[in-house]
């Protein structure tokens, strides 16, 4: 089942639930033939979380309408896409860097706010939020958490943030909760703001505690301990108060 509803002037929603199928590919042609007649333009969200798989039928239609689409598509200025499956978001990011000039911004189910927001243009940045400043008590303890994915403006503004604490007497030490973690733009290791501040960062550093995340970006961190004179420990998220309590020693 598909359905399509305009959220804002220039914003519309398309919602996938249950088995995409052959009408409803059929129902996606027409509604870009009207939006295309209406002069076309504009920002999507295309929400995924309830679709449960497609038809070859579905598949089959919507290759018959490929040229409308594609040229439906090069013409949105904003298009999110929320989904709760890893091989729908994947596939995304690939289509989008296998089509050029065309780029999806890609969230996860607990992302739908943001992706929102990004539509409706009431943000310029597609992930702002993910990385954001918390309250531990310690004047030492310069205290981060991240929630969703980091792209590159969204990492140059929290190496500031940590660089900006770090300038301050006495703080030294760092504590990164990571509550929801979808990885990373590829383009982030590009910045030369991001490699510099982080560079900046270590070497004033005394202790570092990276709390939650995948079990692997612990590890990595540990490991990279053995090149800087500061401490790195990985904490499991249940664990914040004891990596608190480290930092805080």
């Amino acid at each position: 089942m598909i359905e399509f509803e305009q959220i804002a002037p220039h914003a519309h929603r398309i919602t996938v639930m249950a088995e995409f199928r052959q009408a409803d590919a059929e129902a996606l042609a027409g509604f870009v033939k009207d939006h295309q007649a209406k002069g076309g333009g504009g920002n999507l969200l295309i929400d995924l979380t309830a679709m449960a798989g497609f038809s070859w039928s579905a598949v089959a239609e919507e290759m018959v309408h490929f040229p409308l689409l594609l040229k439906w598509v090069y013409g949105l200025d904003r298009i999110a896409i929320v989904s709760d499956e890893e091989w729908v978001r994947t596939s995304a990011r690939l289509e989008s860097a296998l089509l050029p000039g065309i780029s999806y911004q890609v969230y996860d189910d607990d992302e739908a706010e943001t992706a929102r927001a990004w539509v409706l243009e009431q943000v310029k940045n597609p992930h702002t939020g993910a990385f954001h400043e918390i309250d531990v008590s310690d004047p030492k303890i310069a205290a981060y958490e991240l929630s969703g994915r980091l792209d590159r403006e969204e990492s140059e503004k929290g190496v500031a943030m940590v660089r900006a604490k770090f300038d301050l007497d006495g703080c030294t030490r760092l504590l990164l909760v990571i509550r929801n973690w979808h990885g990373f733009d590829l383009d982030r290791l590009l910045s030369g703001d991001v490699l510099n501040g982080k560079l900046e960062i270590a070497r004033k550093m005394e202790r570092y505690a990276i709390v939650g995340g995948p079990k692997w970006i612990r590890t990595y961190a540990e490991f990279t301990s053995n090149f800087f004179s500061g401490e790195i420990r990985g904490f499991e998220l249940e664990d914040q108060e004891k990596a608190i309590a480290w930092l805080s020693e």
